[in-house]
């Protein structure tokens, strides 16, 4: 049986998708916005808290995946945003 410090990881990510499905909701949306158009214009706060999703989502699967070992990873320098 799972104790609770196991991490069921095809579950974890799938809980975790809903993140991308909105992600690709959106984007679904901006193109359809933009039909005809060849260039996509977003607003850059919008893609920022895209990027923002992305990370948040990449760096739980690779916590929770045994993936990456923080201790040899470089922390990365962190940039409040002001809005």
């Amino acid at each position: 049986m799972e104790t609770k410090s196991e991490i069921n990881v095809p579950k974890f990510v799938g809980r975790h998708l809903s993140q991308l499905k909105i992600l690709s909701r959106l984007l679904e949306h901006e193109l359809e916005a933009a039909k005809g158009a060849r260039e996509v214009t977003m607003d850059r706060h919008l893609i920022e808290n895209v990027l923002d999703t992305l990370e948040i989502f990449t760096d739980d699967c690779e916590s929770v995946s045994g993936s990456r070992d923080r201790s040899k990873v470089e922390a990365k320098p962190v940039v409040a945003r002001l809005n």
